[in-house]
């Protein structure tokens, strides 16, 4: 059986910077691809994993996680040798200064560094967010050939924080917006045998959605299934989020009520939770999930989603922060809804 912590350690060593996501493809296939009856790479650059149930007429259920981290991409090199660089997904600048970085060079990985000033040599006016064009990354190199040779441009980059463990059952690291739910899925689909299935599993792990979203979309086109799960992370906690925005880590998933997904499969979905006794919390969300739902409801002649989620802290930093019991939960949930034949019947 797959171990998850171990699992989503592995995952989030993997690049997968936006519009890089096809490079990921044969190290998650090496990592579990023996474990599913199928795993291949779509043109929308979606990987996408097939567990059959034992049941020939089973009908299909898609369970989505977006793989793509948010990052950075090379747009220059200054005469000095530094890179330049922009932003690919949403990031705020002002965690940047000093901050470590990989950049995904051709030849291999390369270690940098954010420039920043010294504080004895701030000046009035320099103390603001610095603009992207003012953030420099330091590889070392000595001179603009030197980097040009090394780093092309459209190199991704990306936060270098391999993450560590922290009290109370909690752990930190980068790129846990969405791989701690893609390392959830694969790990509920994993456990349960062929024979309790009760539908053909898709696990999506969709390309494109810290962009504006779109390779679920595509891949729920292709696949057609009754009913979709959409997992991803959402808000914990933390000072400055309310009660309202967010879910108290500890306490379990979170599922979204929203004009985006279907009321009869969410209202299923909590009613699983509550047969459990799990803990888990409802959050409304309007008009939007901020999620690939938004994409995946629409396609062909409709498809019923739902929406599932972990909570998380210092989201989109290179310090994401989530608790296991929270994972093992969301674990839990979603190996109870791939066996529920009634879901099956929703559509």
């Amino acid at each position: 059986m797959l171990e998850y912590k171990t699992l989503l350690r592995q995952l989030c060593g993997i690049m997968s910077i936006p519009g890089c996501e096809r490079s990921a493809f044969e190290d998650v296939k090496a990592l579990v691809g023996d474990r599913f009856d199928d795993i291949y790479c779509d043109p929308a650059r979606n990987i996408v994993l097939v567990k059959k149930s034992s049941n020939s007429d089973a009908p299909r259920i898609m369970l989505d996680a977006h793989f793509d981290e948010v990052g950075m991409i090379v747009t220059g090199v200054t005469d000095e040798g530094y890179l330049r660089v922009i932003n690919v997904g949403g990031i705020d600048r002002q965690l940047l200064p000093a901050s470590d970085m990989w950049v995904y060079a051709p030849q291999g990985k390369l270690y940098g560094v954010f420039a920043s000033l010294a504080p004895h040599l701030v000046k009035p006016g320099q103390d603001k967010v610095p603009e992207w064009k003012e953030l420099l990354l330091d590889i070392g190199c000595r001179t603009k050939e030197e980097a040009e040779k090394l780093v092309p441009l459209g190199t991704p980059v990306g936060y270098y924080n391999e993450g560590d463990d922290l009290l109370n059952n909690r752990i930190t690291g980068r790129g846990f917006d969405d791989k701690s739910c893609a390392a959830g899925l694969i790990c509920a689909v994993d456990a349960i045998p062929a024979e309790e299935l009760a539908f053909d599993v898709y696990i999506t792990l969709s390309s494109g959605e810290e962009v504006g979203g779109g390779g679920a979309g595509r891949a729920a086109f292709a696949i057609e299934p009754e009913v979709a799960i959409i997992t991803d992370v959402n808000f914990a906690l933390t000072p400055g989020v309310s009660g309202d925005e967010g879910g108290k880590m500890g306490e379990g998933p979170m599922i979204s009520l929203s004009a985006v997904t279907d009321r009869k499969l969410t209202k299923k979905i909590i009613a699983i939770a509550d047969r459990l006794e799990m803990k888990h919390k409802k959050v409304v969300e309007a008009t939007s999930t901020g999620t690939n739902s938004s994409c995946v409801y629409c396609v062909n002649e409709g498809i019923p989603v739902a929406v599932v989620s972990i909570p998380l802290a210092g989201m989109h930093s290179y310090n994401e922060s989530l608790c296991l019991d929270d994972a093992e939960a969301f674990i839990k949930l979603i190996g109870e809804i791939v066996k529920d034949k009634e879901i099956g019947g929703m559509n």
